[in-house]
């Protein structure tokens, strides 16, 4: 199989689809390791913030986030 994504790239929102394994990982390819990742937390400390890991049968991996003020 081809590789779909190039390093540095994700796809964009839109309507809902998960996003795969490949798409992760070219989107985090060229990152140091400790390079932090926010889930949209604002000035003011309103946002989301990870929960935890969650499988969801054999092949669906769930994140799940929590919304805070």
């Amino acid at each position: 199989m081809t590789q779909k994504w190039k390093p540095g790239e994700m796809r964009t929102g839109g309507d809902y689809f998960p996003l795969t394994v490949g798409e992760i990982r070219a989107a985090l390819a060229n990152l140091d390791e400790d390079v932090e990742i926010d889930f949209g937390a604002t000035e003011a400390g309103r946002g989301l913030r990870f929960y935890r890991f969650k499988w969801r049968g054999d092949k669906l991996l769930q994140i799940e986030l929590n919304e805070y003020d």
